[in-house]
């Protein structure tokens, strides 16, 4: 849709990276208050307010088609991103109340399966949809319809969860929850381990850019092959539909076999290669996009299942909510940079765009090596375990840990380029 956005608005690229910055923007800081609000009031109001701002902020988006009004568009963006970066945290902890162990790691992998296969979906038929009905805002005006029937199904999940036996069935986290009410320590994040901040790392370079080069292949296939908009959009939604596929068997593999931080490395080398491949061969980018969709089925199992491990339950949600900012903070900067690299060149073309990705994704590999080899040697290789084995390891909330000083560093590291994607948000979008 980018090209066709493009046209209806009369924006340049840089504008639509604040287009679609603005659902990250936000959430470059409220997943971690989000993780931390689901750790002390528990799930239920996350579910039901997370929802209603993801279904208003469509529908906004929706009618700002008719108007084509840039700001109405990019305060839809920003509302539903406000709910789809914390209805995230909410879904990924009820999963950890509900299941353990190997029933956990097949959750996990199909809600990632199934989150996938709706963006495959979306990608692969907006443009048809645009032709068939004659109007691009159909489409849109589609996804609002979608998010309004999530909002009863939401409310379906919370009526059967009222119904549920207290002292049988419930689960396991929704008494601890109430019984730890405004309970958050504060002083707890300063016993994080260094590896979770390597996952956290992971996230910025491979999260941010897996989202940021999702909303602009479509347009680099048309440019770089000369492929209509209906042909390049199919071509495009080949990068998410291995995912759906691959994902269900990886996370069997990660309970059987573990090898987490080499699903992250590996998930880096296949992106690296994949932006190599589209960008110096005249290959089909068919195989381009599938190499992107392996770094996207091997990178979420790997990083998103690994934040279990390393911390407890108590603060799941927060660790969730921090890894997400740090995911959102890549993605909004990403999506602005990019656009910035995309105008400065003559052509407008994505050479540059393309080398950018590929310096992320090297950055990514070396994350990942350093997170195998500190792994195995200081966290007794409990990421690489088997989710099933027994892990005696140090873990966040032993009594025998000291707090980390070098928390204070990793903070300041977030904290700055948090405030560097706000900066570059506000810049384009106000001058």
């Amino acid at each position: 849709m980018k090209n066709t956005i493009k046209k209806e608005f009369d924006i340049t690229n840089s504008q639509y990276g604040v287009i679609q910055s603005s659902v990250a923007i936000v959430n470059t800081v409220l997943p971690f208050i989000g993780g931390i609000f689901v750790d002390v009031f528990g799930t239920i109001p996350g579910a039901l307010l997370t929802t209603t701002l993801i279904t208003s902020g469509n529908i906004l988006v929706a009618l700002s088609a008719s108007s084509k009004s840039l700001y109405m568009m990019v305060v839809g963006r920003i509302l539903y991103g406000i709910g789809s970066g914390t209805v995230v945290i909410v879904q990924e902890t009820i999963l950890s109340q509900w299941f353990s162990g190997r029933s956990l790691a097949a959750v996990i992998a199909l809600m990632l399966t199934i989150s996938r296969l709706a963006s495959f979906c979306a990608q692969a038929t907006v443009i048809p949809i645009a032709n068939w009905t004659g109007w691009y805002g159909y489409g849109l005006w589609f996804c609002a319809c979608l998010c309004i029937f999530s909002m009863f199904v939401t409310l379906i999940y919370i009526v059967l969860l009222k119904t549920v036996t207290e002292k049988t069935t419930q689960c396991r986290k929704q008494t601890e929850v109430l019984r730890r009410k405004k309970a958050f320590k504060w002083s707890k994040l300063m016993y994080l381990p260094h590896s979770f901040w390597l996952v956290a790392a992971m996230e910025f370079l491979l999260g941010g850019g897996w989202g940021c080069f999702l909303h602009i292949n479509s347009e680099y296939v048309k440019l770089r092959f000369s492929y209509n908009d209906a042909n390049a959009a199919v071509t495009a939604s080949i990068a998410q539909i291995l995912p759906v596929a691959l994902m269900p068997f990886l996370g069997v593999y990660v309970y059987r076999h573990g090898n987490r931080t080499l699903l992250m490395i590996g998930s880096g080398v296949c992106m690296l290669f994949s932006m190599l491949i589209l960008e110096y061969t005249m290959i089909t980018p068919v195989i381009g996009m599938l190499l992107f969709s392996v770094s996207l089925s091997l990178g979420p199992v790997g990083l998103v299942s690994s934040i279990p491990v390393i911390l407890p339950l108590s603060l799941v949600g927060t660790g969730m909510g921090l890894v997400k900012s740090a995911t959102n903070i890549g993605a909004s900067l990403y999506d602005i940079l990019t656009g910035m690299i995309q105008d400065s060149d003559p052509n407008k073309e994505y050479g540059g765009v393309i080398l950018f990705f590929i310096g992320i994704s090297t950055l990514a590999v070396i994350a990942g090596i350093t997170l195998h080899i500190l792994d195995s040697s200081i966290y007794h290789s409990i990421l690489d375990r088997p989710s099933g084995e027994r892990n005696d390891g140090p873990k966040l909330g032993n009594d025998h840990l000291e707090p980390i000083k070098a928390n204070w560093f990793y903070g300041a590291i977030y904290a700055f380029l948090c405030c560097l994607s706000w900066f570059l948000f506000f810049r384009f979008l106000l001058f």
